[in-house]
């Protein structure tokens, strides 16, 4: 689970899995000979934004070896985007009030790596500075490598896996777009549960399980799901910040092998009524020094230490405030309760998939999924959402707030529901002390006014159902 041995091969640092299988990254002297070799022409440094789509730049890898190695400039409106690439207002950070002013995009070299489903393409993450050489606090990778430092001072390192969900059209984005997206032909039309309906999606999944191993992106399944079109691709276990890398290297790499097919793909967490919801749940466990899961006692009955049982405790009480991350668009609330498997309230439990916090596993396996986020959230700042809740309900040994539920979380109208829209989860994440305690002002500040954007726009815009339901009759 958490070992790897390294082999040079070819002249290529190469990790591999206890497994076996390559999950190639490379490393400088790597990309040079590959360089040299004209195997490797093309080295693209990303960011991630708001959003969690990769920005950047497409370099020259000889340009990139002698020059862009050591960062690049870049607008700092990409922080400030809405979902729709405007202007979101203006934000301390960047507006037209600031002039603009470039940011600087240093490449984490840990994490190059091939970029296969391009022709002689590497990519790497880049980390975000001022000019001053001072991180930007509100960059999503940024916030998560604060919450993992954190972890590190107190002797202790999170392993997180990614579960997200998605649906597949036969369409490209051109002609979806055409559409209005409406009546998109989905990818099967029916459920796909047996082996041959699963064999309907191999030509696509196949490709993308393939090129995402090739990248260090390590599957472990990728399967249809309830859905017609829909999909879920489950990532093995790696750190906070490694995991946060794959998911958004997934994301958005599984669009661009879409758009390769002639193929169209959405993570809206509810994109169409009649159809079930897409998630993104996140298992979680801590390691101590010794590598040992902290997580698990033998000698408790459910086999939860009281780090575990702190843990669960405090991304309990902070959920409802921490939901703009969890939940960050108008559409996002539209799954919870939706359809099976979507949360409705606060509550934990044992392999129930009913509710919020899930335990599952046993020994050195055991683990907390969160079933809260969904498939549109930010994978930097759900894993930082989880991480630093969590942390937090540690360092003031939180109690947990009630019993596990058995049964049907949906019927227990006793629990806590979720924050039923943006606006109400806005409000908990605003006036949120401990939040902005754990990020910082600047950050809840940055982020509620993207929130407080989507939602101005929202109430602006006439939408198809106000159309179908009062054209007539009003």
């Amino acid at each position: 689970m958490y070992g790897r041995e390294f082999r040079i091969v070819k002249d290529r640092m190469t990790v591999f899995s206890r497994e076996g299988f390559a999950v190639a990254n490379m490393d400088i002297s790597t990309l040079k000979s590959m360089a040299d070799r004209g195997e490797i022409d093309t080295v693209i440094i990303a960011a991630a934004d708001m959003q969690a789509r990769l920005f950047g730049k497409r370099c020259c890898a000889d340009f990139f070896l002698s020059e862009a190695v050591h960062g690049i400039n870049i607008c700092s409106n990409n922080l400030i985007w809405d979902i729709e690439l405007n202007e979101g207002g203006q934000y301390p950070l960047a507006g037209r009030q600031t002039g603009l002013p470039d940011l600087r995009a240093v490449p984490d070299m840990t994490t190059l790596r091939i970029y296969p489903w391009f022709e002689k393409t590497a990519m790497v993450m880049a980390d975000l500075f001022h000019q001053d050489g001072t991180p930007v606090s509100a960059a999503p990778r940024n916030i998560l490598k604060r919450r993992v430092e954190k972890a590190g001072k107190m002797g202790l390192q999170a392993d997180m896996a990614s579960e997200i969900e998605f649906y597949i059209f036969n369409e490209t984005a051109e002609t979806a777009r055409d559409k209005n997206y409406r009546d998109l032909l989905p990818l099967s039309r029916m459920p796909a549960e047996s082996i041959r309906q699963l064999s309907r999606y191999e030509h696509f999944l196949g490709k993308v399980r393939r090129n995402l191993n090739r990248a260090g992106v390590e599957v472990e399944l990728a399967r249809p799901e309830r859905g017609r079109g829909q999909a879920e691709v489950n990532l093995r276990y790696a750190g906070a910040l490694e995991m946060a890398d794959r998911t958004a290297i997934y994301k958005n790499g599984i669009k661009e092998m879409a758009d390769l097919e002639k193929l169209a793909v959405t993570f809206m967490a509810k994109y169409r009524t009649g159809e079930p919801a897409s998630g993104f749940h996140v298992h979680m466990s801590l390691r101590d020094q010794k590598g040992d899961n902290i997580f698990y006692d033998p000698d408790d009955d459910h086999g939860m230490s009281p780090a575990c049982k702190h843990f669960l405790a405090g991304m309990i009480m902070l959920a409802p405030e921490l939901m703009c991350f969890y939940a960050p668009y108008i559409n996002s609330y539209k799954r919870y309760g939706s359809t099976f498997g979507a949360p409705r309230n606060l509550s934990w439990g044992f392999d129930n998939r009913t509710l919020s916090f899930r335990l599952i596993g046993r020994g050195k396996s055991f683990r907390i999924e969160n079933r809260i986020p969904g498939a549109d959230a930010n994978p930097y700042l759900v894993l930082a959402a989880c991480l630093a809740s969590g942390l937090y309900g540690i360092e003031h040994r939180m109690n947990l707030p009630f019993p596990p539920v058995r049964g049907s979380a949906y019927e227990m109208k006793d629990l806590r529901a979720l924050p039923a829209s943006l606006m109400d989860a806005l409000k908990d994440f605003e006036n949120s002390e401990i939040a902005r305690e754990l990020f910082g002002r600047e950050v809840i500040d940055h982020y509620a006014r993207a929130a407080r954007y989507e939602i101005e726009n929202f109430l602006a815009s006439v939408t198809d159902w106000e159309r179908r339901r009062n054209f007539e009759q009003v």
